[in-house]
Formats: C-alpha cells, structure tokens, sequence
C-alpha cells in the first residue's frame, strides 16, 4: 500500500530548496510517496537438458518433418537458399542449454525493489487543468532520465504527453497489464502497444459520454528526434471502454507502418547464418536464434495491435477476460487472460490463467506457454502489506524440438511492501 502526502504549492518550494517566494492561492499542490519491497523467492524448473543437435538440417527437420534440402525453407525463403551442405558447417555449434538452465535453485533468492512516485496537480484560474507524475525506480536510475508524463484537461477532455508513447490499447485495457511472474523464459503479457508508440507520443480522452470513455492516441515518430530516418512514423491508436449493467467492456486497436527503408524486418545473409560463432542473435550459434532468423520470429515490420477484455462483479467475486493479438510482418503473439478475485476476511485472493502463442512467419511452427497463478495478500497494519503467490507455467519451444516433452516451472514468493 502506497500513502502519498500532501503539499501545497509554498510548501513544495520550500521542501525543494526555498528558492522562490509563491503565492499563498498557488493553484498547484504536490504529492510524494514511495514504496519499499522486500522479496524471498523459490523456484524450479525442469527438465534441464541440453539441446543436442548435430546440424541445422536435423534441428529443421524435427521441428517440421521435412529435410532442408527436400523444401529449402519453402519458397519464401529463396534469400537464405540452406542446403544440406551449409548445414553441415554448422555442426559443431556450442547449442544453448535448455530453458532451465540456471533456473533451480535449492534455496531461497533474496530480493528487493524501492521506488518514489511524484505527482503535481491542480486547476488554474481560467479552468485548465494541469498534471504531472513520475515514478522513479530507484533500482534502475538511468532509466529514469527520458520518463515524462504531462496531462492538460478541461472541456475537452483531457491530453497526456508521455515518453514511451501512451496508447488508445493500453489505456483501453480493463483487465489490466500484469505478467505472471514466471522464471526463465516468459512470452509476456497482454501488449499494451506496437513498436510505433517507442517516442514521445500523445493521448486525447474525449470528454466523458456517461458510460461511454473514448481515447485516440498518436505517436508521430519512434525515434524522438524527428528525423525521417525512423522505424516508424504517425502510429494512430482508438479505444473504448463502455460500462454496461455491472460488465465493463474494453477494446482498442493500433496500427504503425513501417519506414520501407529504415523498419523493414532485417534478412540474415547466409554467411552470417553458416557462421560457427556467428555474430547473429543473443547468444550467437544458438537454436532459438537459428529458429529466430530461419522461421521469422522476429516482431517487427508493419504493425497492428487488437484488444478486447471485460470484467465484471458477481456476488462478491470479480471476474476478468482478455484478448490480444499483435501481428507483424513476421512473428505474431497472441494472449489469453482469464481471472477472479475477491476478499475473504481481511485476504485477498485471486487466480489468474494466461495461455501465450508466439507464431512464427514460416512453416507453421509456434511456441506455446500456458500459465496458472494464485495470490493471498493481507494489510499487517496501516501501510503495510504481506503477499504471498505461486505460479506454475508450462512452455513448448520450437527451438527445443529435439528435448522430450515440455519444460515445466513453478515460481513461489512471499513479500512484504511498506507504502509510505
């Protein structure tokens, strides 16, 4: 639980060095609160074998049946023109553990998170309203510097300049966006936006039609600076939430083209492919970058991003849905959410269930996670709280076909957070 305090417009200056005199009907009032996070994590995963593959053509041909030299990677694929004797040069790769390499553990993982939250606010003389906010990590500093978020609201609703542009999805996402907390590989949560809404981009929320919330967002270029050299340049987003007899209903949908020169999803040559330490992908020599660059699991090119989601309360139970689908010129990733909550006493419990598919541009291959959550929180008093959750997750990855069966995790944490 996070407590802000209050401070009006003198008192903010002052608390900030008393470098300026301000009037005692100052317009604007500042809140500052903070988080402190203290985690202890327990976690497994299994089986943990090596991917044992002697050369591409046999990891190509356990994923899709077919050998690269009867298919050639299908006729889309004329550029990288794999035979078997390129395959053969990349035989003696140092291929990557599985998922769960070094992911278990026999005891406990110790860790920890602290944060300030910062938010300005009020209403000028004319009826302009003005806020700002930040939330700095104290964790991760540096990421810090280029976050902004400025609201201007009045008869018009209202606008939100943010970094990390704001989306019409996101802001339309009713199921709210948490992961799963899940160790080791994690093919995410719902996406808020495509990769068109990197910059600095703007928010309008129409004014208020009673149960009916309109949002239109635009991002006029990825890069910030406003060269023409960007992936991505005038990504538009809508959304809308409509409260309808206790269901409320959420849906939004983003398009950004890419640049034909500079956001065109990138061709691996084949010298780079063949390379026994090639410089491609994380890791080089890997399966999951051979699978990256051979099957086009990259997200990247022209982008389209669909959201749906409701949730509604029965009884003393809350119920969520989701829906997403982000499609790209190669990989596609597609989330479905389903949860429940409610409050039993003074605990609060929840379940959540996520089922993630990431499809690859060619020959149908895909790699899938399901995964199942429950939580149980308590407030220990006034600003404190006790959580506790678990999670199990099963994932099939492509660049895995050769390992029997799918890779299993649990993940349990308890935490405790002082809000202040």
């Amino acid at each position: 639980m996070e407590k802000k305090i209050l401070l009006g417009g003198a008192a903010a200056l002052l608390l900030v060095g008393n470098m300026y005199a301000t009037p005692a009907n100052a317009a604007i009032d500042l809140s500052i609160g903070g988080e402190a996070k203290l985690t202890a994590d327990m976690s497994e995963c299994g089986p943990a074998g090596k991917t044992d593959v002697s050369n591409a053509n046999e990891l190509y041909n356990a994923i899709t049946g077919k050998s690269i030299a009867a298919d050639a990677l299908d006729a889309e694929i004329t550029w990288l023109e794999v035979t078997v004797a390129d395959a053969d040069d990349l035989k003696d790769w140092d291929t990557e553990d599985g998922p769960c390499a070094g992911v278990d553990r026999s005891g406990i993982d110790w860790g920890f998170g602290k944060k300030l939250t910062i938010g300005a606010s009020g209403t000028l003389a004319n009826g302009l309203e003005v806020s700002f906010g930040d939330e700095i990590n104290l964790t991760d500093v540096d990421k810090e510097e280029g976050a902004f978020d400025l609201t201007l609201g009045g008869a018009f609703g209202s606008l939100q300049f943010k970094d990390a542009a704001p989306s019409a999805v996101d802001a339309a996402m009713v199921t709210g966006k948490k992961d799963l907390d899940v160790r080791g590989t994690n093919l995410g949560a719902h996406n808020t936006e495509t990769s068109g809404s990197a910059g600095m981009g703007i928010l309008w929320t129409a004014p208020s039609m009673g149960d009916l919330d309109l949002y239109v967002s635009w991002a006029p270029n990825s890069g910030n600076a406003g060269l023409d050299n960007a992936a991505y340049e005038n990504t538009f987003g809508i959304g809308a939430v409509m409260n309808a007899s206790g269901v409320t209903i959420g849906a939004g949908y983003e398009a950004a083209s890419a640049d034909a020169t500079y956001g065109k999803c990138k061709v691996v040559a084949q010298t780079d492919l063949v390379a026994d330490d090639a410089g491609y992908g994380t890791g080089g020599g890997s399966t999951a970058a051979f699978v990256d660059h051979v099957f086009g699991g990259d997200y990247c090119g022209d982008q389209t991003l669909m959201y749906i989601g409701a949730t509604m309360d029965a009884a003393d139970i809350a119920f969520s849905a989701g829906y997403s689908v982000l499609d790209t010129d190669e990989a596609d990733h597609t989330v479905l959410s389903i949860g429940a909550s409610t409050t039993v006493s003074a605990y609060d419990v929840s379940i959540d269930y996520r089922a993630n598919t990431k499809d690859y541009e060619f020959a149908g291959v895909e790699d899938t996670q399901s995964v199942i959550a429950v939580g149980l929180g308590t407030s220990l008093g006034d600003g404190v709280d006790l959580g506790l959750s678990f999670s199990t997750s099963d994932l099939d990855l492509a660049s895995e076909a050769t390992i029997a069966g799918d890779t299993n995790y649990y993940f349990a944490e308890a935490s405790l957070t002082v809000g202040f």
